[in-house]
């Protein structure tokens, strides 16, 4: 999806299982894994940069590299 960071807000998240959903600024939904968050501690609202992506399940976008927002690439 080139170099352009994409932003959303994190608009689920199950901690059991890890996984969630970004909602893009544009309305895309991005699947999100535990591991794609680095560090930063996921939570339904926290506004996110997507760094990176790949094909996910059934062929679907999801997030490899998330970062707060507020942080600087």
């Amino acid at each position: 999806m080139g170099s352009n960071v994409m932003t959303g807000k994190i608009s689920s998240y199950n901690a059991v299982d890890g996984l969630g959903i970004v909602r893009l600024d544009d309305g895309r939904e991005i699947r999100l894994t535990l591991t794609a968050c680095g560090y930063m501690r996921p939570e339904v609202g926290k506004r996110v940069r997507v760094l990176s992506l790949t094909e996910g399940f059934e062929g679907r976008p999801k997030a490899t590299l998330l970062q707060p927002e507020e942080e600087k690439a």
